[in-house]
């Protein structure tokens, strides 16, 4: 990529370049925790907004649904009240719809630095993902300690979750490259990607077990890539059992030909970013 001043800001490095790709992630470290600073900038938390807000969100779901009588999750199989299970499949989404959703103006909200720092242009949407992922452990944490602090005991599937993190991670650095991409092309992609995510987020079953979804809607939920990956989270957290791994196959699936068509279009229009921004 160019622009007017011959700068060129490089793609990321190829598959043998260890020097290139130490480098890489050394920025993305360091990109990573300016995105966690700036987000809250100016403020008197700061940096521990990061933290605070996680915890803020999951005790108010588990203090309104939990300790008020009547919410039933419904599951056949559910185990927990309905705060806990929603808040199981909050957590995931909310690393997705968080990331994806700023990640889609990653590249025009740096326009001035890739058009003056030779800086690989991918590492800032994947800055956000990897900001996300932060609070999405931070998440994780607040929840098993709630949990335990509640009485509950947390089981042996909760070893499982690096393992539902490799699809979940996959789809949203994709979907946030794709988004980000788009946007470059398009101004109109990013406040269509936030307008999105409302449909979508009634279209995975977060708030509601599949089985109550009607016959004529479930071709929906069932193609929807995250589907498979909340249903894993809920089963790892709280039902404790084996998720399905023939939905997480899908989920991944569906992740590595994003991640494909997302990394097609960094390509083709690597060269015309600098001019487009």
């Amino acid at each position: 990529m160019s622009d007017s001043t011959g700068m060129v800001a490089p793609l990321l490095p190829g598959a043998g370049n260890r020097q290139g790709w130490r480098r890489a992630l050394r920025l993305l470290g360091h990109l990573t925790w300016w995105d966690m600073v700036s987000l809250y900038f100016g403020s008197w938390a700061g940096l521990l907004w990061n933290f605070i807000l996680p915890g803020i969100v999951i005790v108010a779901y588990l203090a309104v649904f939990e300790l008020t009588p009547g919410f039933r999750f419904g599951g056949r199989d559910a185990v927990g009240g309905f705060g806990v299970n929603l808040v199981a499949g909050l957590i995931p989404w909310l690393l997705f719809q968080e990331s994806v959703a700023r990640a889609a103006t990653a590249y025009v909200d740096n326009r001035h630095v890739l058009a003056q720092i030779p800086v690989p242009a991918p590492l800032f949407p994947l800055a956000t993902v990897a900001a996300g992922l932060v609070r999405h452990v931070v998440a994780l944490a607040l929840f098993a300690g709630i949990l335990t602090a509640s009485g509950t005991q947390l089981t042996g599937w909760w070893l499982l979750l690096p393992l539902l993190l490799v699809p979940l991670l996959l789809l949203t650095a994709a979907a946030a490259q794709l988004f980000a991409c788009l946007t470059v092309l398009s101004r109109d992609v990013a406040p269509t990607v936030g307008a999105a995510m409302l449909p979508l987020f009634f279209a995975t079953p977060i708030i509601y077990p599949p089985h109550v979804v009607p016959e004529t809607l479930r071709l929906l939920m069932d193609l929807n890539p995250l589907s498979p990956i909340v249903l894993a989270y809920r089963d790892v957290l709280v039902t404790g059992r084996m998720p399905m791994l023939d939905g997480l196959l899908y989920s991944l699936g569906f992740a590595l030909v994003l991640a494909a068509i997302s990394a097609l279009l960094v390509r083709r229009i690597g060269p015309e970013l600098a001019e487009r921004l």
